[in-house]
């Protein structure tokens, strides 16, 4: 009996959602894996399947490799795109390494040419024994749940229909269907960890400790990836319902924070750094853990992660930096308004008898105590003012410090001010200067929008 791995191949096809109506670009390189991929998807639906091969240039078969695909593809009758790219070009300029800038790239050329013509998805050919491989590898490299997941079956336009099928099972296929491939001799080379996993160490590990170790690799990386979407799931409520994105930084509440479970708390640190970067690329457990720590001994801190700044005070958590707005002091009218960075500052004049309530983000003053014109400008050295309520005079900086305005923020903060002192600081304290009485004439009303 041939091994016929049609009927599993559909299965898996339409446990990810994909049918005979969707258009469906395979990537093939010319080797086995990707060449019974090819055939299998040609008996699913050879009307609406198209071939993508791309030409890196690396090994002197890079170019046989491309006409293999280029003639076999026609032999089918299915369209091929043979692209050519300068990826070592790409790399001198990227730094990255071979294998991970040529991933990068190949995947982005796939997308590109994918949503250009009119493909649903984009079908990769990688099997059990990746899989296997994969798990294996995070494990020694150290991982948490997510590693475990291994390769998943679908991300994004992505799909993999042979993850649950192994490379014997392949091969044995493309002898029984004449399925033609070549051999990327890369693939032997032990100078490359995956490489050595799946020449040394997995062969030693069935021979020695376990012969069903591949199945089992792939066995629980199916089981940690329904874990991990459960848990996922978790933490992308929780980051919906409080991030916010102010002046540039992603901010959550601290006490939401402290309230979450310490699995929790690893997996919200990491949606927020992916919210504000749009990757955790350099970011380990470690960098996690520090971060957490740092969350839960101290009250304000400033951390360096890679690529990223994160800070704290004592009601958030900030990640990257504040983006200031260059702004300069400028007189305030009334009526009128100022823009002052990322603040409005608005100002109205009303007599004490029409006086209507005022809202949380505005202050009153006796117009008629004030040492006019009012300014608006950034603090100065050695900035003091009278709190109202307070005993004394204290400085600006000290003042910032009890409500924990995060110190990047505090030389771009507007302060309000008459000729001779300071009258208000927006959403830290008022002065005690010309306060409305029962002798108040006229109100000037400062606000914040």
């Amino acid at each position: 009996m041939p091994c016929d791995l049609f009927p599993v191949f559909k299965k898996n096809l339409e446990a990810l959602s994909v049918t005979t109506q969707d258009r469906i670009l395979a990537a093939v390189s010319g080797g086995p894996d990707s060449m019974a991929l090819l055939h299998l998807l040609w008996r699913f639906n050879a009307r609406k399947i198209g071939v993508f091969h791309l030409n890196h240039g690396f090994r002197e078969n890079a170019s046989r490799d491309a006409q293999f695909v280029q003639e076999y593809a026609e032999k089918l009758n299915i369209p091929a795109q043979i692209e050519t790219y300068d990826i070592m070009g790409f790399l001198s300029s990227s730094g990255e390494s071979k294998q991970q800038g040529a991933r990068k790239i190949r995947y982005q050329l796939l997308r590109n040419f994918a949503e250009a013509n009119g493909y649903h998805c984009i079908a990769l050919g990688h099997h059990g024994d990746d899989q296997a491989e994969t798990v294996l590898m995070r494990i020694l490299r150290g991982t948490g749940l997510h590693g475990l997941a291994g390769i998943p079956p679908r991300r994004g336009p992505f799909v993999r229909p042979l993850l649950n099928v192994y490379k014997e099972d392949i091969m044995q296929y493309c002898h029984d269907f004449e399925v033609p491939y070549v051999m990327d001799e890369s693939n032997f080379e032990p100078i490359y960890l995956r490489n050595k996993i799946r020449q040394e160490l997995l062969p030693l590990l069935a021979e020695q400790y376990n012969p069903e170790i591949m199945a089992q690799l792939v066995q629980l990386a199916d089981l940690a990836r329904e874990d991990e979407l459960e848990l996922k799931a978790r933490a992308e409520q929780i980051a919906r319902q409080h991030v916010q994105w102010r002046q540039g930084q992603v901010l959550f509440p601290r006490r939401v924070f402290a309230e979450l479970s310490v699995a929790m708390q690893r997996r919200v640190l990491r949606l927020l750094l992916q919210a504000y970067k749009g990757n955790l690329l350099q970011i380990s457990y470690s960098h996690i853990e520090t971060w957490r720590l740092m969350l839960l001994e101290n009250s304000s801190f400033r951390l360096s992660l890679p690529r990223v700044w994160v800070s704290a005070n004592a009601k958030h958590i900030f990640v990257g930096d504040f983006l200031t707005r260059e702004w300069a002091p400028a007189e305030l009218q009334a009526p009128g308004k100022v823009r002052a960075g990322y603040f409005t500052i608005t100002a109205e004049v009303m007599s004490k008898e029409d006086l209507t309530p005022r809202g949380a983000d505005c202050e009153d003053f006796d117009l008629d105590k004030l040492a006019l014109p009012v300014q608006v400008r950034p603090r100065k050295a050695g900035d003091r003012m009278l709190p109202f309520g307070g005993a004394g005079s204290k400085k600006v900086k000290d003042l910032f410090i009890d409500v924990q305005i995060p110190v990047e923020q505090r030389d771009s903060w507007p302060l309000i001010c008459d000729r001779k002192d300071i009258l208000w600081i927006p959403k830290v304290r008022r002065s005690a200067k010309a306060a409305v009485t029962e002798s108040t004439v006229r109100v000037l009303r400062l606000g914040l929008e």
